[in-house]
């Protein structure tokens, strides 16, 4: 709550005390008048009792907050910002428009309780987080987190009638290494948890694509039991993945900026040859404190 009302008071410009205590912020904002002020003070009379004399607050009194702090958050932030409280959800931060709109349309199946169709959005919207980055939207050349281009179970070799029956496993078993290899170096590099997603791809059906450019996943038992908690859990993490990996974004546009100024050039480029270190002048290795020195 108090993180809330002191972004209510930056976006109002109020000016605030380095220490401005928690009941400050109702005459901080003024001439806004924040509502529930009572209500407020109640709760922090019972969040001081707790922490300091480690009295804990009545069932009655956790229920009257959580009422109290509901009904603030929808009230302010719609007279603050403008918006719906509940329409506020942190997909609206990601930087990445195809992760973006695959969450979306993943969370209007969780909304008609379609869990396993969900999780599958989910699915590929993380897999469209981590070509986002491998591959961009734009020619400016390799990406430094694409680490070869993207590897599928069909690029797997088969070898036919090889005279070396070795040869067809063997090489499955290292073209299998190469995709999970290649997709644990992008997860890895965008700084994403490998611990929840190993999580989120055993919770998850895969989905595969096909030549007719359906995408499908099997409706196996454990798919069918997917529930709600598993779905949040699952849409945090994507969420969670696609504001760490937007950490990569200014590498992207680092990249796009000098391929925009390599591109095409009236002229061809020099090259120039390292010549080890610059070697100064009695003049220019001479200080001003020094020359001042000399002189007198």
């Amino acid at each position: 709550m108090e993180n809330f009302i002191g972004l209510v008071a930056q976006h109002l410009g109020a000016e605030l005390k380095k220490n401005v205590e928690f009941l400050g912020y109702w005459e901080a904002v003024k001439p806004f008048e924040l509502p529930k002020k009572e209500q407020m003070k109640r709760l922090n009379d019972a969040r001081v009792a707790l922490k300091h004399n480690g009295t804990f607050p009545s069932e009655h009194q956790i229920e009257q907050a959580r009422e109290t702090l509901s009904d603030f958050f929808v009230t302010v932030t719609r007279k603050v910002f403008g918006v719906d409280f509940d329409a506020v959800d942190m997909v609206d931060l990601l930087t990445q428009p195809e992760t973006a709109r695959l969450v979306r349309e993943a969370q209007t199946h969780a909304d008609v309780g379609d869990y396993p169709m969900a999780m599958a959005g989910l699915v590929l919207a993380f897999d469209a987080l981590l070509d986002h980055y491998a591959t961009g939207d734009r020619p400016a050349g390799k990406s430094p987190f694409e680490f070869g281009i993207r590897l599928y179970r069909a690029d797997v070799v088969q070898l036919q009638n090889a005279g070396n029956s070795q040869n067809n496993p063997k090489l499955k078993k290292l073209g299998e290494f190469a995709i999970a290899a290649q997709d644990a170096l992008r997860v890895i590099s965008l700084g994403i948890d490998y611990p929840s997603l190993a999580r989120f791809r055993v919770m998850t059906p895969p989905v595969y694509g096909y030549a007719d450019g359906s995408q499908r996943f099997v409706d196996l038992p454990s798919v069918r039991v997917l529930s709600a908690e598993d779905y949040d859990w699952a849409r945090h993490f994507v969420i969670e993945s696609g504001l760490r990996a937007s950490r990569a974004d200014e590498i992207r546009s680092m990249q796009e900026r000098a391929h925009e100024l390599n591109w095409n050039p009236r002229e061809p480029f020099g090259e120039r040859s390292w010549q080890g270190p610059v070697e100064l002048t009695p003049d220019e290795g001479v200080s001003v404190f020094e020359d001042e020195t000399l002189g007198g």
